[in-house]
């Protein structure tokens, strides 16, 4: 009986064990990691000036700031208790906020310390963005828009309409601003003046992100997400593989792009936005915004004062970060592969790590990887549309070790 008993207590340890490790693989294959703001007030914007130093925005005149990459997020407290919507940085010294009543905040010092600017508007500022030579734009409700030709100093309005903008982008002369109703606005002359764009939809706009003059992303209501190729003469849609609605677009590189939605969700693409795939944030929170100061770390912000951080590149996937007994590079899947294919890489140990791509002729086709890496286990994409078929070789480099593999592609 005695044995009978011990035999039960250890197959119910031994159902304990698994249950424990599975629970603590699922937690590690989350791409995205919880960082303590300090605070429960909504968060609408964040911004990272390097992969260090950000700022996070909010309800009640909620600032936070890390110097750390999130490690600790301090208070800024005594600027305003109005609503703080959107954050902005020009360079490492000039920064602009913009929140309820028409505020408008300007540091001149990395975000030490913000001073309140005369706007003169009393509207409600929902989106901030830097063009180039000094202008600043910005744009709210009741189609308010404002714009300053030296850094945020002064600024002047331009004749408000009805709608209400949510989302800005500038590059060079251009400005973009979109909004409720599937507006979208362009002006070409330095915010002097604004034209509508067919979006051929009537849905909400959240965001927008222009990479340049001519390529950007447009992302709203009912899983909406349009792309523009040349400066939003037209708009196509490019949501494959995304169902929520999209609050915010941020492209840290031209193929790698990621999004964040109303239900907690985030999709990331490394092709353009031709297809997204799930990012697994580990939250139902509503996510405001995101942003990427650099393709191996991006931060989320939202409701309760949430903050997530991904500090894998974008494109690579931390399945476990439970240390592997050897280091290895497994197999691509599919091969041969059109266009894209997977693999895996492990390490033991914490260092720098690099993934490439070659031709047949030993040309860098790609860079996959490139950055340090705590030891477990990754999966990596790579989408090779660009790319004419034919033989390719992806070796991983690391202080201690080396390997290579061959693929196929056929198209």
């Amino acid at each position: 009986m005695n044995n009978k008993n011990n035999l039960t207590i250890l197959i119910r340890f031994v159902i304990l064990v698994l249950a424990v490790v599975s629970m603590v693989r699922g937690t590690n294959s989350q791409n995205w990691v919880s960082q303590s703001s300090g605070t429960t007030n909504t968060l609408h914007g964040v911004w990272f000036l390097d992969n260090q130093n950000g700022f996070a925005v909010g309800d009640l005149g909620t600032i936070r700031y890390t110097t750390n990459s999130g490690t600790v997020w301090l208070a800024i407290n005594g600027v305003t208790n109005e609503d703080l919507h959107d954050v902005t940085f020009l360079s490492s010294s000039i920064g602009i906020i913009v929140g309820d009543n028409g505020r408008v905040y300007r540091s001149t010092n990395g975000g030490t310390s913000w001073v309140q600017q005369a706007s003169g508007v009393t509207n409600n500022l929902r989106t901030v963005s830097f063009g180039s030579n000094n202008m600043v734009y910005a744009a709210g409700v009741d189609g308010v828009i404002i714009r300053s030709t030296n850094g945020g100093v002064s600024w002047s309005s331009i004749t408000p309409g009805s709608t209400r903008f949510r989302g800005s982008s500038a590059s060079g002369s251009k400005v973009w601003l979109v909004g409720d109703n599937g507006v979208i606005a362009l002006s070409q002359n330095n915010g002097a003046s604004f034209t509508p764009q067919t979006s051929n939809t009537a849905s909400d706009f959240h965001g927008i992100y222009m990479l340049n003059e001519q390529t950007g992303f447009a992302g709203g209501q009912n899983d909406m997400l349009l792309y523009t190729n040349n400066g939003g003469s037209s708009w196509s849609a490019r949501n494959t593989g995304i169902f929520q609605s999209v609050n915010a677009v941020h492209f840290p590189a031209a193929n790698l792009g990621s999004v964040v939605c109303e239900a907690g969700a985030i999709y990331f693409t490394t092709n353009a936005g031709l297809t997204w795939v799930n990012d697994n944030s580990g939250t139902a929170t509503e996510l405001n915004d995101v942003y990427f100061p650099s393709t191996s770390k991006g931060w989320a912000v939202g409701v309760g004062g949430i903050i997530k951080y991904r500090g894998t590149a974008l494109g690579i996937t931390n399945i476990s970060i439970l240390t592997p007994d050897n280091f290895s590079l497994s197999q691509n899947y599919p091969n041969p592969f059109n266009p894209s294919t997977k693999f895996k890489f492990a390490i033991t140990k914490m260092g720098n790590v690099n993934v490439s791509v070659y031709d047949i002729n030993g040309k860098k086709a790609d860079e996959l990887v490139k950055g340090f890496y705590n030891a477990g286990v990754y999966e990596v994409s790579w989408d090779a549309s660009k790319h004419s078929s034919g033989v390719y070789f992806y070796t991983i480099v690391t202080n201690e070790f080396t390997e290579t593999k061959r693929m196929l592609l056929v198209k």
